[in-house]
């Protein structure tokens, strides 16, 4: 298991959310290593996260069970599903000042491949710095 440690100087958004405030959440993040994948510290076709995020590997069509996977595990943590897209999912945690941690999830693959259920596939999880719910309330 790995841990994220969600502050501003570990990672930045992976698609460009906004911090609201800077403030710097303190709390760990536990990330399994699920059945299946494995963590890979390239990033593989994204080297821009390399450093930035945390990915595991697995094959394409074990990315979407594996992603399911890791949003049950993250609600078991007190995590709530708050945005996304197609291929990312936003977290949001409140904190006891009132404030929000804030952690993405994406998935990707490599796009200069022909997709195939046994290409490879990737999900990259980075803490969102600062506040993601906006101000304490």
């Amino acid at each position: 298991m790995k841990t994220l440690i969600a502050s501003a100087t570990l990672a930045m958004a992976l698609l460009g959310a906004c911090a609201a405030s800077a403030q710097t959440p303190t709390e760990e993040v536990s990330l399994p290593l699920i059945e299946g994948v494995q963590f890979d510290d390239t990033c593989g076709p994204k080297p821009e996260f390399q450093g930035r995020a945390t990915c595991v590997r697995g094959s394409l069509a074990s990315i979407g069970p594996t992603a399911e996977a890791y949003i049950g595990h993250f609600e078991r943590q007190g995590w709530s599903v708050v945005g996304g897209s197609a291929n990312s999912v936003i977290f949001a945690r409140r904190r006891a000042d009132g404030a929000c941690d804030g952690l993405e999830m994406a998935a990707f693959y490599d796009e200069t491949r022909q997709p195939s259920p046994g290409a490879g596939g990737w999900l990259a999880f980075a803490p969102i710095p600062g506040n993601v719910c906006g101000a304490a309330q």
